[in-house]
C-alpha cells in the first residue's frame, strides 16, 4: 500500500493507494500528521506535493528514510506521460497544478478539458486532446477576492459567506459575495470562450477545490466536479 500527500501551509490532505483505488481523501493539521506518523510505517512508498511547508517536508523525508520507507517528492516538468507543459519555464508552475493536468488527462485522455481548481486562488489550465497544456489563468479565490474588498475600502464591510444562489444583493455584504462568485463564474464563461477563439473546443469542464463543487452549479456548467483529481496525477507516479 501506498500513501499519496498534499501538503499546504497548515493542513495535509492524504490518500491510502492499494491496487490502483484511491482511498476517500483524509485531512488533518500537519501537527496532526506528524504525531500519527508511526501508523503508516507498513507503506511501500510515500508520494509527496508540497508547494509552500518545506519544513513539514523535511521531517516527513527524515521519518521515512529512517523507515527505509522510498520517499519521492513529486514536482512540475517539461513532460510527463506524454504530457507537454506550456510553460518554457515549466519550474514555476505549481506543482498541485500539474499533478490536477496529470489526472485530467488520465480520467478523460481523448478530450479537450478545462480545469478549474476553486482554492487560496481560481486556477484555470486547458489541455487539448494532444495531451498539450495550453495555459491557464490564476485568480484571486473567492475568500480572497472578499476578504480583499473588506480590507482595502472603508466603506465596504461585512464578511465572507457561502452564496446558494445569484443575482444583485440588497445588501454591501450580499454585492460583494455576490460579486465576487458572479465575477468567478463570468470567468470560467470567458475562458470556455478563450479556449474556443484558440482553437480548443472544451468538451469537459472539470472543478475541483473546495469551492468548485458550487461554482459548477451556480454557473449551470454541467460539469463534473472531481475531489481527488490531484490524487489521481499523484497515482501514475507509483510504479507496479
Amino acid at each position: 500500500m501506498d500513501i499519496l500527500i498534499d501538503v499546504g501551509n497548515s493542513r495535509v490532505k492524504y490518500v491510502r493507494v492499494k491496487g490502483n483505488q484511491l482511498s476517500s481523501i483524509e485531512h488533518c493539521s500537519t501537527e496532526e500528521f506528524i504525531a500519527q506518523l508511526d501508523a503508516f510505517s507498513k507503506f511501500s512508498s510515500i508520494f509527496l506535493v508540497s508547494v509552500s511547508n518545506q519544513l513539514f517536508s523535511n521531517k516527513l523525508q527524515y521519518w521515512a528514510q529512517n523507515q527505509s520507507i522510498p520517499f519521492n517528492t513529486l514536482s512540475t516538468e517539461a513532460k510527463s506521460f506524454g504530457v507537454k507543459n506550456s510553460y518554457q519555464q515549466y519550474s514555476s508552475m505549481g506543482a498541485d497544478r500539474w499533478l490536477a493536468v496529470l489526472g485530467a488527462q488520465l480520467l478523460f485522455p481523448n478530450k479537450n478539458v478545462l480545469i478549474v481548481d476553486a482554492g487560496t486562488a481560481t486556477t484555470f489550465d486547458l489541455l487539448n486532446k494532444e495531451k498539450q497544456h495550453c495555459g491557464g489563468w490564476i485568480i484571486p479565490g473567492l475568500a480572497m477576492m472578499m476578504q480583499s474588498l473588506f480590507d482595502n475600502t472603508d466603506k465596504v464591510f461585512g464578511k465572507t459567506a457561502e452564496i446558494e444562489r445569484t443575482g444583485f444583493g440588497q445588501t454591501t455584504n450580499d454585492n460583494v459575495n455576490l460579486g465576487c462568485w458572479s465575477a468567478t463564474t463570468g470567468a470560467i464563461h470567458n475562458a470556455i470562450a478563450q479556449a474556443k477563439h484558440d482553437g480548443v473546443q472544451v468538451e469537459q469542464l472539470i472543478f475541483t477545490g473546495g469551492n468548485g463543487k458550487e461554482l459548477n452549479r451556480l454557473g449551470k456548467f454541467n460539469g463534473i466536479f472531481i475531489e481527488d483529481l490531484i490524487f489521481q496525477g499523484m497515482k501514475r507516479y507509483i510504479r507496479p
